[in-house]
């Protein structure tokens, strides 16, 4: 090795080639994927990269490819101070990776009626998306879809060709429930209240009720499903049920305040659970057992997959990460 490779502290493209006897187009090639370079060199000048921590110029890249190193996070804008608990540690998982690999996150706040998302597609401010929630009949998603742009829908629901980061939604609602309610008596009644069936994630988690109470070797047990909070109280006695579960925890604090003005205690009688955690439920009296998604996971796994999309890897289907289940004195009876 030369004088100069020893007396520099940083490792240049140059530096590559010179160890590895190429030129330094060859090793320019194969770092940026174009071109046509055996996979013997690619994979010769990438464990040299590697080796001596080298990284590209990813601001020359941007300017030779046309490229702007930002990535899009779409968020919905009617979201509840509650909800953007959630997107926040979305977001901070998004900008970990996406800071990892060169990139920066641009918040795109989306309106009913996309114009937002609409001009950063046709400006081509960003190189991909990541739709941090999906609606039914989401116009985003018709949009990205339409748009020569790679995104990542966070939840599941999108369809099969396209790339979704999830947290077993269905299935995990559906063990939480079985867990839930076999602690009510035989004969008892359970209620799932439900926020709006717009979000595919309050889809997903009825189903997963559902499943859930089908599933149960308690045949006995009656099970009924209340689609707007505020019918609950309207739809029986409300210390009649045994169980409760709430889709999310704005729909459970909603539940608990009702149950607090019709004095009912929380208690064996009476238990109450959620299918999504937060801070909120941790703090309430009595602390609310829950169904906890890692957000941060979520939105830095997303981050990964469609940053693995605009370096032109092909990825569809959903992709798992893992969610826990918080037992509290809710049900802890």
């Amino acid at each position: 090795m030369s004088n100069r490779l020893r007396s520099l502290n940083t490792f240049t493209m140059d530096d590559i080639a010179l160890e590895l006897g190429l030129s330094k187009s060859t090793v320019s090639r194969a770092l940026s994927g174009s071109g046509r370079i055996s996979a013997e060199t690619v994979r010769r000048v990438e464990e040299c990269a590697k080796k001596h921590g080298f990284r590209p110029n990813l601001v020359a890249r941007a300017l030779a490819g046309q490229c702007t190193l930002n990535i899009a996070a779409v968020m919905p804008s009617e979201s509840s101070a509650v909800q953007m608990m959630f997107f926040h540690e979305c977001l901070l998982g998004m900008v970990s990776s996406a800071e990892k690999a060169g990139y920066s996150v641009l918040v795109c706040i989306t309106e009913e009626n996309c114009k937002n998302l609409e001009t950063i597609l046709l400006n081509r401010k960003v190189d991909a998306v990541v739709l941090t929630q999906l609606l039914h009949g989401d116009k985003n998603l018709e949009l990205l879809k339409k748009a020569d742009l790679p995104f990542v829908v966070i939840g599941s629901g999108a369809g099969g060709e396209i790339a979704q980061v999830d947290s077993r939604m269905c299935e995990n609602c559906a063990e939480f429930t079985k867990i839930c309610a076999s602690k009510v008596e035989s004969c008892g009644e359970v209620l799932f209240v439900c926020g709006s069936l717009d979000v595919e994630a309050n889809n997903n988690r009825l189903s997963g009720f559902l499943s859930g109470m089908e599933s149960l070797k308690k045949n006995s047990l009656k099970y009924a499903v209340c689609t707007d909070v505020f019918d609950f109280e309207n739809a029986k006695e409300v210390d009649n049920w045994n169980l409760i579960l709430c889709s999310d925890d704005i729909v459970c604090l909603k539940v608990l305040e009702k149950l607090k003005k019709a004095n009912v205690k929380i208690g064996k009688k009476n238990m109450i659970a959620s299918f999504h955690d937060s801070i909120l439920l941790e703090m309430a009296s009595p602390p609310v057992s829950a169904v906890r998604v890692d957000a941060y996971s979520l939105g830095s796994k997303a981050c990964d997959e469609v940053i693995k999309l605009a370096g032109g890897e092909k990825i569809s289907g959903v992709n798992y990460i893992d969610c826990s289940f918080q037992f509290r004195e809710s049900t802890d009876f």
